[in-house]
């Protein structure tokens, strides 16, 4: 069972930030008229990523978070940063470089939890691919679909949420 240390917590808070900070030097942050959408997005993420991490656990498609790590991983980094970098490039950035963009930034979050954490360490993806670098590339992939279900999540809520930015 991985055990999560108060440095391998402040490492990873570090890597968050740097990749945050990184972005931000190439795309704007959040505009203050799209503060509430960027909460809902944020919540919305960091919720169902939470759960689902554990559910796809006791389903034996991932490998177990712990607690910490989940909390860390979907609510600082999913939740929080993922928002603020969909919010900075989601008009400047076409799809494709946007899908890029999060697979690359989701593989070094993924391997510098692995390396704090002892993490993301399940040796198949879905059973079809073998292997920990499988794993790890394939939720890395599937991580870089996150700018086109927030599109598409955000333009559905805006209907019926008042003061929601469609996206």
């Amino acid at each position: 069972m991985p055990e999560v240390r108060f440095g391998g917590v402040l490492g990873a808070l570090a890597v968050y930030a740097a990749l945050l900070a990184l972005v931000l030097c190439f795309a704007r942050g959040v505009e203050r008229d799209e503060r509430r959408t960027a909460v809902a997005i944020a919540a919305v993420w960091a919720c169902s990523v939470f759960v689902a991490n554990y559910l796809l656990y006791r389903a034996g498609a991932m490998s177990f978070l712990p607690w910490v790590t989940n909390a860390l991983h979907s609510f600082v980094w999913i939740g929080g940063c993922l928002t603020v970098v969909y919010l900075g490039v989601r008009e400047e950035w076409p799809l494709g470089l946007q899908f890029v963009l999060f697979a690359g930034l989701s593989l070094v979050v993924k391997l510098a939890e692995q390396g704090l954490f002892g993490t993301w360490e399940l040796d198949h993806f879905f059973w079809v691919f073998e292997g920990n670098a499988a794993y790890v590339i394939g939720w890395s992939l599937a991580d870089g679909l996150y700018p086109v279900l927030t599109l598409l999540g955000v333009r559905l809520a805006a209907r019926g949420v008042p003061r929601l930015v469609p996206v």
